[in-house]
């Protein structure tokens, strides 16, 4: 931002600088315009009177003093045309100065008015200001749509543009306003599916019917795929989520960021299928579909973790890692039972709410040291040590699982760098 308002400056002076180059060298020129008229006149007068007292005494004939006074009339008008350029050059000079003020004021209302002002900001307030925008478009959405009801497409535009503000609730209302297209359209179907995975941090029955209900519709609807292959992965169910994502791959730019996340779930999910056993996810309805972690990579490496015996891993590389302590304040410590389960995630601050890495113990082991690598990765393709800034959140579940429940224990940092040291986690809110 620095260095543009820097070049902004510099191209107003060049600018200026060539513009006013003619004022500057008219000003050297300039006297007091003022001035000149009465001074010229006074003095042509003076001249008169001398030259008909001359004529009076008898040292000048009629025919010179009047030769005399025509020469004096033809240096009055001179002066005249003199003095009137001096007062144009004068001018000309407020002129220059009326334009070296103009000219920044114009380009700055010009940016302002065509250009994006908002791109000077900073990222997190350009954040906000985006969030901003897009909730006062969505209060008017709303409002148009409560006075005419009857708009299908609307109810769906209003549906996602609550998703992507993560008002779970608002947007889950929105598509049941939908009406009969929404359970004729697999698109829809998918995406409120998609939205009640994130809303419950996972997989619900009535999320996985809904992904059944448009791949019926739509076997080849893009994110129903990639929601079906989550969720046959998150069941354990590995071929059919190996199946889902082959048949997903082929519709993806090759060598793309998700062609090459797919291709990493479907040789994931091959390798479980072929491994023999359908071992459950670690924090199974705390992920998206296909992040899926198994309970013996997360309890390796965790301090004082409930699996005492878990073979230790290897370490992290440097400046990958977050570690730090999770401790349990006094105002909640009575809530907390022994044999609760505490899973640790860490999420990206600018991203989706898919956790990065993830880390389950028990409360009985609080206060504790924790440390979170990419071996502790989610999703193989997407790890902490790819986030600019991700916080911790900790949270001590009463139903064992780790989607948000009433009566959880929750606590979580502040915005940190991958690669910091002594991260402190105070549990000290309950869900309502």
């Amino acid at each position: 931002m620095t260095y543009f308002y820097l070049a902004a400056a510099t191209i107003v002076v060049v600018a200026l600088a060539l513009l006013l180059r003619p004022w500057w060298r008219s000003a050297r020129r300039v006297v007091s315009a003022d001035s000149l008229p009465a001074l010229n006149a006074a003095i042509h007068r003076d001249r008169l009177t001398e030259l008909e007292r001359d004529h009076s005494n008898g040292t000048l004939s009629a025919a010179d003093l009047a030769e005399a006074r025509e020469e004096l009339q033809r240096q009055l008008l001179d002066d005249t045309a003199a003095t009137e350029v001096h007062a144009a050059e004068s001018v000309s000079r407020r002129s220059g100065i009326v334009l070296a003020l103009a000219v920044p004021v114009i380009a700055v209302a010009v940016y302002a008015l065509l250009g994006s002002p908002a791109a000077m900001l900073p990222g997190p307030a350009q954040a906000q200001r985006a969030t901003a925008d897009m909730e006062q478009l969505t209060v008017k959405l709303a409002q148009k749509l409560e006075q005419n009801p009857d708009n299908p497409e609307g109810w769906a535009m209003l549906a996602r543009s609550y998703k992507s503000l993560g008002r779970w609730d608002d947007a889950e209302r929105a598509f049941t306003r939908i009406g009969p297209e929404l359970n004729k359209n697999a698109e829809l179907l998918a995406e409120l599916a998609e939205m009640l995975v994130q809303k419950h941090n996972g997989f619900t029955p009535r999320s996985r019917e809904l992904v059944q209900q448009a791949l019926r519709l739509e076997p080849g609807n893009m994110l129903a795929l990639f929601l079906g292959g989550g969720e046959a992965f998150d069941g354990g169910r590995y071929a059919e989520a190996a199946a889902h994502w082959q048949r997903l791959l082929p519709q993806l730019e090759p060598g793309s960021e998700d062609a090459r996340m797919v291709e990493t779930s479907i040789a994931q999910a091959k390798e479980r299928s072929g491994g023999g056993g359908s071992r459950p996810a670690i924090a199974r309805g705390d992920v998206l579909p296909g992040a899926v972690v198994p309970q013996d990579d997360v309890h390796r490496g965790v301090g004082k973790a409930a699996d005492k015996g878990a073979e230790p891993k290897a370490a992290a590389p440097a400046g990958k890692s977050v570690s730090g302590r999770v401790e349990l304040s006094a105002a909640v410590k009575g809530q907390a039972k022994p044999d609760d389960v505490v899973f640790i995630f860490a999420r990206a601050v600018d991203g989706p709410r898919m956790p990065l890495a993830a880390l389950r113990a028990r409360a009985a082991d609080l206060p504790m040291d924790f440390s979170l690598d990419d071996s502790h990765a989610v999703m193989p393709s997407n790890t902490l040590s790819s986030a600019q800034q991700v916080r911790i959140e900790v949270r001590i579940s009463k139903t064992g699982q780790a989607a948000p429940g009433k009566g959880d224990l929750t606590g979580k940092s502040a915005a940190v760098k991958p690669g910091a040291k002594g991260v402190r986690v105070v549990i000290d809110q309950i869900d309502p």
